[in-house]
């Protein structure tokens, strides 16, 4: 009688262990994945650098831009100020586009990469 109550143990350990098999598995194409499409991304940085220094000026000049003027500031740079301003402005709008250019080409590989990595993770969760 004892092996009739130590089959039903026997199925369900050995049905656990092959569901850890393909937790396992799936957990190591998943890791894979990501570090694959993690590489990517590093790689398409390193081929678009300008991109990101473009991203980080563009941030900056907003950020100044946002920040109200002195009394002090308008009176001590007066009309230099206003010209260097306008050509500040001229040189940001320049920017903004090339960044935007840049920003769209960049994420558009980045999508591309990541549906590659989620397919092949879907199709790797299913095998």
């Amino acid at each position: 009688m004892a092996s009739d109550s130590d089959a039903p143990r026997g199925k369900t350990a050995s049905a656990l262990a092959a569901a850890r098999e393909r937790t396992a598995s799936a957990y190591d194409a998943a890791r894979t994945r990501a570090s694959d499409a993690t590489r990517k991304a590093n790689e398409q940085l390193s081929v678009y650098p300008l991109s990101a220094v473009v991203g980080g000026f563009v941030l900056g000049a907003l950020v100044g831009a946002m920040l109200p003027r002195t009394e002090r500031e308008t009176r001590l740079m007066g009309k230099t100020g206003r010209k260097v301003a306008g050509t500040a402005k001229d040189a940001v709008q320049r920017g903004l586009d090339a960044g935007r250019e840049q920003l769209d080409q960049l994420k558009s590989k980045a999508a591309d990469t990541i549906s590659e990595a989620v397919s092949g993770l879907a199709s790797g969760a299913k095998e």
